[in-house]
């Protein structure tokens, strides 16, 4: 049985490619991925009013499967592979074509029947997050530590996607690098949905599922008020002395993947509940990994040494996203001051 990780050779490449600090692969399973030990049912986030982007494709309806030509390229450079804000891809963005006989082939050979997996390049899809965050210091009030939920955060998918072409801007950064994976998938393919559940690719009524995930890096600098903790061992795929951050409400102001698909809703993102050093919260990304203790050049001296959490404000730049469909998004990003 796979969860969302279609073609797991090809989305190894493409994750493996991310430029940036801490920027690894995803684990086939959320609870042992970079970002927590618990993730829980998803809830509400309400999504930021849209601005403008600077992008050559703006968000239009949402695509959950991909046209059903089946041809190379057309005359204009367009292929059958469409992105999460309805743009179709242009061959001279596929970088690599990985083919079912095991080869690479030039991306105007490509077809909907000889690929297994796609790369390309210059461009990402990202979405504005709400910055609507709570945890279980300061939201105690709203807090249920006995089913671990937020009572005042509601499951909303929220399916505002938008593309952001290299040069472009969003939430006041700058896109950098980036990568997308699309990958094919089968209509007898068993999937885990975020809920636990279990459906075929027939079911989802998504017979072919080519959006994978992607990896992008961005320039400018943001602030944050949140609880900062640095991991005292190996666990969880988070190292000793890795600095991890979790913004406090409103205080998230970066764009965000969080990739998930369903049959009714197509792709969205949401947010979910993490657990970890005694601190509960709930948002759409999980936290920020900050590099580690030793590495950084921030004073990183207040920082606890049994692994718990301490309210901080952080200045950082150089965010780097990285996310598979249906997998945590890992986030992270490079430390430039703390103060407590």
């Amino acid at each position: 049985m796979k969860k969302y990780g279609i073609i797991a050779v090809a989305l190894a490449v493409l994750l493996c490619g991310c430029s940036g600090n801490d920027a690894s692969s995803q684990s086939s399973s959320s609870a042992s991925s970079e970002q927590s030990a618990v993730s829980s049912a998803e809830s509400s986030t309400t999504s930021a009013e849209s601005t403008s982007y600077s992008t050559s494709s703006t968000a239009s309806s949402q695509s959950t499967v991909s046209s059903a030509e089946s041809s190379t390229p057309q005359s204009d450079g367009s292929t059958f592979l469409t992105g999460l804000a309805g743009d179709r891809i242009l061959s001279r963005e596929i970088t690599t074509v990985f083919t079912t006989d095991g080869n690479d082939c030039p991306p105007e050979e490509l077809t909907e029947d000889n690929f297994t997996a796609v790369l390309c390049s210059g461009f990402t899809y990202v979405a504005e997050q709400s910055g609507m965050s709570r945890n279980s210091i300061d939201n105690a009030d709203v807090y249920d530590s006995g089913t671990m939920a937020f009572t005042d955060m509601t499951a909303v998918p929220t399916k505002d996607f938008v593309r952001v072409d290299v040069g472009g801007t969003i939430c006041g950064m700058t896109l950098t690098q980036a990568e997308v994976n699309f990958a094919r998938g089968s209509d007898t393919e068993v999937f885990t949905l975020s809920d636990g559940s279990t459906k075929t690719g027939a079911e989802l009524g998504l017979p072919e599922i080519y959006f994978a995930g992607s990896t992008a890096k961005f320039e400018g600098e943001f602030e944050m008020d949140g609880y900062i903790c640095k991991g005292v061992e190996n666990t969880y795929n988070i190292g000793e002395g890795d600095i991890m951050f979790v913004p406090c409400d409103g205080e998230a102001n970066f764009p965000v993947m969080s990739y998930r698909l369903s049959g009714d809703d197509g792709f969205y993102h949401t947010s979910q509940v993490y657990s970890l050093n005694g601190l509960t919260w709930q948002n759409e990304f999980g936290y920020i990994a900050l590099g580690n203790v030793n590495t950084t050049d921030a004073d990183v001296s207040g920082l606890p040494d049994d692994g718990s959490f301490v309210k901080a404000h952080v200045t950082a730049d150089g965010l780097t996203l990285n996310c598979g469909l249906n997998f945590v998004s890992t986030v992270s990003a490079d430390l430039a001051e703390i103060s407590y």
